[in-house]
């Protein structure tokens, strides 16, 4: 995951919303700013870190065509009961993953969950095992193989790295709510974006030719979902359609949003075209922090290598703002 910001449209944001947040019971004018320049320090954090990594260019072109996708239309808060109904009957449901925030697995669940309700067979399409752990993970769902176990099997650690805790609670929820997993990912091996989506979607399209009928819930990486040539693209044109989309990684639009709703507990999900939807995988300051404290494991950072610092709590909206944002601009 690579991050670069652009910080000349959320300033045009934060001059259309400042007049009503400034009004808000919840997140006024000052603590709207101290977030914004929060969010600011961490970039600058994971830039400072990602420098020392070798940036693939393939990737940054990905995240480009990715973001020129999303939709610019202002969101439409959607409330759980209306994105429950959509899912209920959705064919194909393309998720984004933020892998470094716990609340994208929890979403997961929650998504898994809707679309179970409907009584048409599902299948979850996962990204973080390898497609050779298949017969390992069909014995974990048929109870053959316990949880603690399985962890190991399937090479977890060496192979994501990422939080089990996390993760395997999707394990356990389509377990618990008898859903197949189907593998579709070559972790072991090293294979281009672009040929990764063309492997999914051609296991996918297979799949479904076997299994007329089912529905399929893909939860990958963001930068895989939207964008022309990647996923939600090459499964439309193999015939994998109609699609669903909800992604995560849309900075702007958590902004907006808050801009709307004054509380950022009240941002969920929120329709940004006819079959794309936000829904928040953790707020963009929650992302950077978890993928910033990433970075600084792997690279064997610690605090005291930055000037200034931002904890858990500088990213939590306060009451009083003013004083907390000058605090924080004079550090």
């Amino acid at each position: 995951m690579n991050t670069t910001y652009r910080y000349s449209f959320l300033a045009i944001i934060l001059i259309l919303i400042v007049a009503s947040v400034a009004s808000a019971a919840g997140i006024g004018k000052d603590e709207f700013s101290r977030l914004l320049l929060v969010e600011k320090m961490l970039h600058q954090q994971i830039a400072e870190m990602e420098g020392e990594l070798k940036t693939s260019k393939q990737l940054e072109t990905y995240k480009k065509s990715y973001l020129a996708a999303i939709p610019k239309t202002s969101p439409r808060p959607t409330s759980d009961a209306q994105i429950a109904k959509t899912l209920a009957s959705a064919r194909y449901v393309i998720m984004g993953d933020e892998h470094t925030t716990s609340q994208a697995q929890t979403n997961t669940v929650t998504v898994l969950s809707m679309m179970r309700a409907s009584k048409e067979p599902l299948t979850l399409v996962l990204e973080w095992i390898d497609i050779s752990y298949q017969n390992q993970v069909d014995e974990f769902l048929a109870g053959r193989l316990p949880l603690k176990d399985l962890r190991g099997k399937i090479s977890f650690d060496k192979l994501w790295g990422f939080s089990w805790a996390s993760y395997s609670k999707i394990l356990s929820a389509a377990k618990k709510l008898k859903t197949p997993i189907l593998l579709v990912e070559r972790l072991k091996g090293n294979h281009s974006l672009a040929d990764r989506d063309t492997f999914i979607t051609k296991t996918i399209a297979e799949h479904a030719k076997k299994a007329p009928g089912m529905r399929y819930l893909v939860v990958y990486g963001d930068y895989h979902i939207l964008g022309s040539g990647h996923l939600s693209d090459k499964m439309a044109k193999a015939g994998l359609k109609s699609q669903t989309i909800l992604i995560g990684e849309a900075r702007e639009v958590y902004w907006m949003l808050l801009g709307k709703l004054k509380d950022p507990e009240k941002i969920g999900f929120a329709q940004l075209g006819s079959s794309i939807y936000y829904i928040r995988n953790g707020t963009p300051l929650e992302r950077s922090l978890s993928y910033r404290d990433y970075l600084m494991k792997m690279l064997g950072y610690s605090k005291d290598d930055f000037e200034e610092w931002v904890s858990p709590a500088d990213i939590q909206p306060k009451a009083g703002g003013r004083n907390n944002f000058e605090a924080l601009h004079n550090r």
